[in-house]
């Protein structure tokens, strides 16, 4: 027998960018193949600045603002609170709508932007990577390697890491898929 799968796929090793082009990528292919995909990614709308980036919600293509403008001159963090803890609740809303559907929950992966320090912190997303593994659904998601051992700390042994690239998510998934069936 194969060795059992994590739950949890986080990918690393490409830039900001690429990472969320493939799970955007990977979010479409998992849905041509019938997976039901709920969660978030970010989304930089074409010709904007990286401050211009936008959390997209997969299941009702509602858009929150990653980043809070400052003004001129400002140095401090721009990452918006509101607009992650929107997204957060949104994601959670999808789950328990799914859990109140319910039947095979083995179809369904959530995909969650980012763990990064936010949710090192526990705020930002991680009230709906607590959601998505209470429900015992598939999560696929990105981390920052400077929080790598917030990361290892926060999921324990429910995750595995993988380089970003589609093979990689697909192989994941396959796997993971055929188990679930079994």
């Amino acid at each position: 027998m194969a060795a059992e799968r994590a739950m949890i796929l986080a990918v690393q090793g490409a830039d900001r960018e690429k990472i969320q082009s493939l799970l955007i990528e990977a979010a479409k292919g998992l849905r041509a193949s019938g997976v039901r995909v709920l969660g978030v990614v970010e989304h930089l709308p074409p010709g904007c600045a990286h401050e211009d980036a936008l959390l997209l919600d997969l299941v009702s293509g509602e858009t929150n603002r990653l980043h809070q403008n400052l003004g001129p001159g400002a140095a401090g963090c721009s990452l918006d609170p509101a607009g992650l803890a929107a997204a957060s609740a949104g994601v959670e809303r999808a789950i328990a709508a799914r859990l109140d559907e319910g039947g095979d929950l083995s179809d369904t992966v959530v995909i969650l932007s980012k763990f990064g320090r936010q949710e090192a912190e526990g705020r930002g997303l991680t009230s709906a990577f607590h959601a998505a593994v209470a429900a015992e659904l598939s999560v696929l998601t990105s981390v920052s390697p400077t929080v790598r051992d917030q990361w290892d700390g926060f999921v324990g042994d429910l995750a595995q890491i993988a380089p970003a690239s589609l093979s990689e998510v697909e192989d994941w998934w396959g796997c993971l898929a055929r188990e679930l069936v079994e």
